[in-house]
């Protein structure tokens, strides 16, 4: 439920039950009313036939079909019953009418004066049935009923006016928000005019947004800036080691060694060239060199690289290459080779040891390569594992980066990184666009 609705069911919920108490107040008063009207039209009634009564000689007015009448005769501590109707009301207030039919009546005595009849005093008490009465009472209820309900609907739907009205301004800060897809793009929040709490939440959001572009301005000028400083000193080291190759005064079992050394240098040459790449605004245009590229080829090459490390860790890797003949792919070679690479690393370094590595390439609508492998936890938040420093195993050598650079690079390369970790296995999917595939 959202906070309209809820705004909407307390407004609702409040005037219900003011408007309830106040009407069911107003409602009795309006009963009393009438009945007190009622009551002064009898009394009116029963004054006129007792005017008309005389006690010397005995004269009595009689009351109409509809009513019934009991006359008393008060004298020297005595009374004596002059008139009654065969159908007067018992104390309850029913009685009978002309037709001997149960009814319900409301009766109203009246005395005469002192100087009217000096010998004595007379009493009348007049009944008239209540029908009407009551038949006003009830349609007096449905109306206050109906008029409560209809109140209760449109305090509804001003309300849901009332709050849309009163929310606008939030809903366009959301709308503005929303807008913000990276922090680049982050632009400050138009400002309520009125300096309400409405403008306290808005200015407080913009120097939220304003720290946090902030934040990621300086964590990328830092990757920038560290990956341009230690590119020199790589350079350096590179071309040291290529020159004591190319020397010839290095003895057979050295040559392995410093191929090897010179083979990582190139990878953290490349590596660094991935941490210039994503240190640009996310906004900003990558260029792509693309090749024709062998996938069977380049997967056996970062296998290849990686033996050292499945070694190290008791893990054997293995490839299986499709049956059929694959084409290349024109896409960029290096990015793509060090999305393997990672994905094959982290493969590598959190497989259950002594089990096995398995990379599968299937070649259906799209190129797509599966690397899987055995975990000790059943499973894990794999949409934590493409945030950056995320890592699953605290006590397994990494900075949790590797994932997250592969997602990166992935989407530069306009294809698609899918994570599944269920069963105590963690697969890696790695689809590949099918707009790329050379004929």
């Amino acid at each position: 439920m959202n906070l309209r609705s809820r705004i909407v069911l307390a407004v609702t919920a409040v005037f219900a039950g003011v408007s309830l108490l106040a009407g069911w107040l107003m409602l009795i008063r309006a009963e009393n009313s009438l009945q007190i009207a009622f009551d002064r039209a009898v009394a009116t009634r029963a004054g006129w036939l007792l005017s008309q009564v005389s006690v010397d000689p005995i004269v009595l007015p009689l009351p109409t079909e509809s009513e019934q009448m009991r006359v008393i005769y008060h004298s020297y501590g005595r009374s004596r019953e002059l008139f009654r109707s065969p159908g007067f009301p018992n104390a309850s207030g029913v009685g009978h009418d002309v037709d001997r039919h149960l009814r319900s009546f409301r009766s109203m005595t009246v005395q005469t004066m002192a100087y009217q009849i000096p010998s004595g005093q007379v009493s009348l008490t007049l009944a008239v049935p209540d029908a009407s009465l009551m038949q006003d009472i009830r349609q007096l209820r449905w109306v206050f009923g109906l008029g409560w309900f209809v109140s209760l609907i449109l305090a509804f739907l001003g309300g849901y006016v009332i709050a849309g009205w009163l929310l606008k301004p939030i809903q366009a800060i959301v709308h503005q928000a929303g807008k913000i897809t990276n922090a680049a793009t982050i632009e400050p929040i138009a400002l309520p005019t009125a300096r309400d709490e409405l403008y306290q939440l808005t200015d407080t959001l913009n120097q939220m947004l304003a720290r946090i572009r902030e934040s990621a301005e300086l964590q990328r000028n830092f990757f920038g800036a560290a990956a341009h400083e230690l590119r020199t000193p790589l350079a350096i080291m590179k071309t040291g080691l290529e020159v004591t190759l190319d020397s010839g005064q290095v003895d057979g079992r050295t040559t392995p060694f410093l191929l090897g050394q010179l083979d990582e240098i190139k990878r953290l040459t490349r590596l660094l060239d991935e941490f210039l790449t994503l240190s640009r605004p996310d906004h900003a245009h990558q260029v792509l060199k693309t090749t024709p590229v062998d996938l069977p080829e380049l997967i056996k090459n970062c296998l290849a690289q990686l033996e050292t490390v499945a070694t190290d860790y008791e893990v054997t890797t293995q490839f299986e290459e499709p049956t059929l003949l694959s084409s290349p792919i024109r896409t960029d070679a290096v990015k793509l080779e060090h999305v393997l690479l990672n994905l094959l690393e982290n493969a590598i370094k959190y497989a259950v040891p002594d089990s096995v590595v398995s990379i599968r390439l299937v070649w259906e609508n799209a190129p797509t390569i599966f690397v899987q492998n055995r975990t000790v936890r059943e499973s894990g938040p794999v949409l934590d594992l493409m945030q950056p420093y995320f890592r699953a195993d605290p006590l397994k050598e990494g900075h949790g980066l590797g994932l997250w650079i592969s997602y990166r690079l992935t989407t530069l390369l306009d294809g698609e990184l899918l994570l599944d970790w269920q069963e105590f296995r963690f697969t890696s999917t790695l689809v590949l666009p099918e707009t790329k595939i050379l004929a």
